[in-house]
């Protein structure tokens, strides 16, 4: 792979070299990281085309570790969405994104780590814990989460202190928590139970949002050779605790890679709603590729079919310039992007980890 070029602002250079530098001799472990990923979209919403350029969750971070006694390390992870377009809004990284290049707040913490697991606090995920455990689509047109997400748990939650156990025969099991904070019945208990053997992976997730509000999710994935296949299934109740509003929610997918780095991939999604006619179905077909470990490039074609009172999208989950159709339309999107990835690290742990 040839030599990376990074270009950043002046304050950003010279706050990421005085850390990384600074890593060996403190003895800590850090990384600043990022990701772009930029589309050319064009979407109709059942009654209008558009095109559009669309940053679709792009990020820079920094995360680490540092020992602070025998067995016992520091945590850390400061990420923040980016837009690379420039608007500032609606670039696929969630509410309270302000104009401008930086946006929202991601997922951020303080923790510590040891033999009996690891224990964080900050914003952390929330349904995002599950719809990208087999989720082929992740941030491009046809996103699980368009139908999985939106009508309940958001993906990522703020205030929320989180244990993940050690593995113990391939299971893990993490209990995410966040208080009421003078809301009464606005505290939130979310167990995620996740096992993985070889090439299988399953996942159990269940997170009590409200006086009524529960949800529940069972997800899978298999790779065999260059085959990959998958799925899932959700269960919300009383979403925003009213009672009957009830969604249950499918997936299954599967992708086939060949040994030039393209990977053909496919996906349907489906999402019935107790109220009459919101009952929704998502169609995704795409290939991806992998021009090394740092750029992809990808073509992605989604389109979904609403019931007349059904408003789903086919670009919304981690997705710029979303769409959203009124309430019977069929939004379809054809999108064309790139994603770019880099990460650079100093430091090394004591233990030599």
């Amino acid at each position: 792979m040839g030599r990376t070029a990074i270009k950043l602002k002046p304050l950003s250079v010279v706050l990421c070299a005085i850390l990384l530098a600074a890593a060996p001799a403190q003895g800590l472990e850090a990384e600043f990281y990022g990701q772009g990923h930029i589309s050319a979209d064009s979407v109709d919403d059942g009654q209008n085309r558009s095109e559009y350029f669309a940053s679709n969750s792009s990020r820079l971070g920094l995360r680490g570790r540092q020992q602070l006694s025998d067995g016992i390390d520091l945590l850390f992870q400061y990420e923040q969405g980016v837009d690379l377009t420039g608007q500032g809004e609606n670039d696929g990284n969630g509410p309270g994104s302000t104009s401008g290049l930086f946006t929202a707040a991601r997922v951020s913490y303080l923790g510590v780590t040891g033999d009996y697991g690891t224990l964080r606090a900050g914003k952390l995920d929330g349904l995002n814990q599950w719809v990208y455990d087999y989720n082929l689509f992740a941030d491009q047109v046809g996103d699980l989460g368009n139908l999985w997400g939106g009508t309940g748990l958001a993906g990522r939650i703020s205030d929320a202190a989180q244990y993940v156990s050690p593995v113990f025969e391939g299971f893990t099991v993490g209990l995410t928590y966040v208080p009421e904070e003078g809301v009464d019945d606005a505290d939130l208990f979310l167990l995620k139970a996740d096992y993985q053997r070889n090439e299988l992976k399953l996942g159990l997730a269940f997170a009590d949002i409200g006086s009524d509000w529960q949800a529940i999710a069972l997800t899978g994935g298999y790779e065999w050779d260059e085959f990959t296949f998958g799925g899932g299934w959700q269960r919300e109740e009383s979403i925003a605790d009213i009672r009957g509003n009830d969604r249950n929610s499918y997936t299954v997918g599967a992708s086939f890679a060949l040994k030039n780095g393209v990977i053909f991939k496919a996906q349907v999604a489906r999402s019935n709603g107790k109220a009459t006619d919101s009952d929704a179905t998502q169609w995704s077909v795409g290939v991806d590729y992998q021009w090394d470990s740092a750029l992809t490039l990808y073509l992605a074609l989604a389109t979904t079919q609403n019931d007349d009172n059904a408003t789903f999208s086919a670009n919304n989950w981690g997705k710029g310039d979303a769409v959203f159709p009124a309430a019977g339309q069929n939004p379809n999107a054809v999108s064309f992007g790139m994603v770019y990835r880099f990460q650079m690290s100093a430091g090394r742990h004591p233990s030599g980890s």
